[in-house]
């Protein structure tokens, strides 16, 4: 959705760049004023022949760019193959009620290990 929002505002920017009302760049595309607000609101989503038209004639060109997306972390995906999905598939059935019990008990029984830890090492 933001981007559809972002297209609207660059489309609106070129717009008044080119000393357009939206009244003017409608009657230059061939479609209302309304279309254009609601293009510029970020209310519809504009196929790419119509941001090719509302840019060209505000002076502008449209230059549609393929950028290569980074590469996946080598160690996360190692990480995901060994993910036991019994346990998160059993945690989904539970209720909110149940995780939140579940993760208190757990915090209890660390901080009792963390104690057990602390006095045995003082006993050393």
């Amino acid at each position: 959705m933001n981007n559809i929002i972002a297209v609207g505002r660059l489309l609106r920017k070129a717009r008044r760049a080119g000393g357009l009302t939206q009244t003017e760049l409608a009657v230059r595309i061939g479609t209302s004023q309304s279309a254009i607000a609601k293009l510029e609101q970020g209310s519809t989503n504009p196929t790419l022949d119509t941001l090719h038209r509302c840019a060209s004639a505000s002076g502008f060109a449209v230059r549609l760019e393929l950028v290569p997306l980074a590469p996946a972390d080598a160690v996360v995906e190692r990480y995901k193959q060994d993910v036991d999905r019994t346990l998160l598939r059993e945690n989904r059935r539970k209720s909110v009620d149940e995780r939140v019990r579940t993760l208190a008990e757990w915090q209890e029984n660390a901080s009792a290990l963390q104690q057990a830890v602390r006095n045995a090492r003082k006993k050393t």
